[in-house]
């Protein structure tokens, strides 16, 4: 139950952090709150067996993963104060099994907690398989929290109960949000109440009787929340347990001395009439003539306005120390000393120990019907977190959890991470179908686990920078493999060849004017038909076609002309019927040629009459129009080759194989 009222109270000085800032922190956990909670959650009722070990074992998890040092406080016997709150409370959770006559007197005084210590020492027994240290209490568990919180043992108290503040307790973590993607606390800080709201640990025992907490349910009868706080405001230095002591001392009611109220003026509000003051002036104004317009809020110094003031603030004192010394309970030492006295001793320093899996496995087969291998998996992580804290330590670790290798990097709620590779520790168990397997995986921090092994975070990125580096020199080699030539160049290129062919071909002749009738051989160096071809891109030129022209631009005519040489290169004529008349079929051509290069530049509608003009008859063959080029002459071989009646592709073909 705690204090009633008292967090909205504090809840100005509520500081909502995140859960993450609690990371390398030590802090007590009230084990009667968590199960507590987990026994109201609807969704467990009926659903999951033993809520509360459930609740228990994802929490420390969470918390545990997040670098957050837990240690856990059993409840001890409860102080005979509480017995009436711990009777209605067992009235209102098994009120339907008591007798119908009532309990029995005795039964209010009973504290034993026997139910409630049963489940406890099943959390207790959790605990220790998980390897997390726990302490009981002499007391009440938040009272241990905060002596360990006061002692510095500890940097805070998880708990819901505001007691913790009366107890001692510095800090306090309520409201724990760890379903959502930001996960948050609410953080209460001691100095933070006093600072702010002036309340300091007496008066917060003050606050709670009248209030009402644990030991005093109903608190002061016709006292709230806005009448103590107006008290504690009018007090100026003292606290309300020496207001107790003052009104023990003195139990009768004083009486107040009347003071006659005066007319006031409506300008300054001193005492006087605005006439009085216009003709001599105001005292407390110190004028002669006329006053000082005062603000309506302005507080008057006269003895009447002191003693009205007075009469409010003791009005309200004088009506809640009535109501107080008519509580049967006032002057409520045994409370006050509940609350002010130290029972708790101090502790051992804390031990935590690695998690015990094949306990932990049997533990959560009887208690939660938890098959061993989700057991298993669900330890893992807390295994392996276990052994790496230990070696950030610097602690020696005889354990079982060694890494492998690291999988790959991971991102794990914005943090870098790694996936570990480790062999499977002894006892570890499978589900079926994967007995065979011999190695587990965990996601673990980037930051800790280089800390921890150090020598395998090297061995990754040597291996990651050798796989890039591999991985770039293939790419490279696929681009230059994929990357097309330059069109322009590869035909220069292809022409370049042709060229220095055909003059090897014209310097293996002789210098006579004889024909020879043999050919000199193809250049090594040349390329096949088919490749020049495919690199000239001919493949989109109808082949059927019988001949095709083509209209050079008049710059390309222009250029054409001033490279023709003036004097013909001499053609090499093949063996012919008539090879008398090859004179005249090169003069043929060179005007065939001039008149083609005129013609290109007409008109398109004239284009057939000037290629009918460009015939040209060779003995022993049939007349057809002379193929329409341009540029220099070629020899009598390109020529045949071009007027032969054979298809295009194989005239290219002889042509190029040349």
């Amino acid at each position: 139950m705690g204090v009633s009222e008292l967090w909205s109270i504090l809840d100005p000085v509520r500081q909502s952090v995140p859960l993450y800032s609690l990371s390398g922190k030590t802090l007590a956990v009230d084990l009667s709150l968590w199960v507590c909670e987990a026994q109201h959650v609807q969704g467990m009722m009926g659903k999951v067996t033993k809520p509360h070990l459930r609740n228990l074992f994802f929490r420390v998890s969470s918390l545990t993963l997040m670098g957050v040092k837990l240690v856990f406080v059993m409840e001890g016997d409860a102080p005979k104060l509480k017995a009436e709150t711990m009777s209605k409370r067992t009235e209102m959770r098994f009120g339907g099994l008591k007798p119908k006559s009532g309990p029995k007197p005795a039964a209010a005084k009973n504290t034993s907690r026997g139910r409630f210590k049963a489940v406890l020492r099943e959390c207790a027994e959790m605990l220790d398989c998980l390897g997390l240290p726990w302490v009981t209490a002499a007391g009440e568990a938040e009272a241990m929290c905060s002596f360990l919180d006061s002692q510095g043992l500890v940097d805070g108290c998880i708990t819901n109960d505001g007691d913790a503040f009366l107890y001692g307790a510095r800090t306090v973590y309520r409201n724990f949000n760890i379903t959502t993607k930001d996960p948050q606390v609410d953080c209460y800080q001691m100095c933070d109440v006093q600072a702010e709201l002036g309340l300091s640990r007496e008066t917060l025992v003050g606050l709670a009787v009248f209030l009402g907490c644990d030991y005093i349910p109903k608190g002061v009868a016709g006292v709230g929340k806005e009448q103590t706080l107006k008290l504690i405001h009018s007090l100026k230095g003292q606290t309300l347990l020496q207001k107790f002591d003052e009104w023990a001392l003195d139990r009768s009611e004083r009486s107040e001395v009347a003071v006659k109220k005066v007319t006031h003026c409506l300008v300054c509000r001193h005492p006087g009439s605005a006439k009085s003051h216009e003709r001599s002036g105001c005292v407390l104004c110190e004028s002669e003539r006329f006053c000082v317009p005062q603000d309506y809020d302005s507080q008057c110094p006269c003895d009447w306005h002191r003693a009205e003031h007075t009469r409010h603030a003791s009005s309200i004192e004088a009506s809640i120390r009535k109501k107080t010394l008519a509580c049967e309970q006032f002057p409520f030492t045994e409370i006050i000393s509940e609350f002010l006295l130290t029972k708790d001793k101090p502790v051992q320093p804390f031990r935590r120990r690695r998690p015990n899996l094949p306990r932990m496995q049997t533990f959560a087969l009887e208690k939660m019907d938890w098959p061993k291998h989700y057991s298993s998996e669900k330890l893992l992580v807390l295994m392996t977190y276990s052994e790496l804290i230990n070696r950030k330590s610097g602690r020696d670790s005889h354990t079982q959890m060694q890494p492998l290798r690291i999988y790959k990097p991971r991102v794990k709620n914005g943090v870098s991470c790694f996936e570990v590779i480790w062999r499977k520790p002894d006892h570890y168990v499978f589900p079926d179908g994967c007995e065979e397997q011999t190695e587990v995986r965990t996601v673990e921090e980037e930051s800790l686990f280089s800390l921890a092994f150090p020598g395998i975070v090297q061995d990754f990125h040597r291996e990651k920078a050798g796989a890039q580096e591999n991985k770039t020199k293939k790419k490279k080699l696929r681009a230059k493999k994929e990357k097309p030539a330059d069109s322009q160049d590869a035909v220069s290129d292809l022409f370049a060849q042709m060229s220095l062919q055909k003059e090897a071909d014209r310097g293996s002749e002789p210098e006579s004017s004889g024909i020879s009738s043999r050919r000199s051989p193809p250049s090594q160096n040349s390329l096949s038909a088919s490749a020049l071809i495919g690199q000239l891109q001919l493949s989109s030129i109808d082949w059927d076609s019988s001949s095709f022209t083509a209209s050079p631009s008049q710059e390309t005519s222009a250029r054409s002309r001033k490279e023709r040489p003036n004097i013909p290169e001499p053609i090499p004529s093949f063996p012919s019927k008539a090879p008398a008349t090859e004179t005249t079929t090169s003069a043929n051509i060179w005007d065939s040629d001039e008149a083609n290069r005129h013609g290109s530049q007409k008109a398109k509608p004239s284009q057939k009459s000037s290629q009918g003009e460009q015939m040209r008859i060779i003995p022993g063959k049939t007349p057809e129009k002379a193929q329409g080029h341009y540029g220099k002459a070629e020899d009598e071989d390109s020529d045949a080759s071009v007027d032969s009646p054979l298809p295009l592709a194989e005239r290219l073909k002889m042509r190029f194989a040349k």
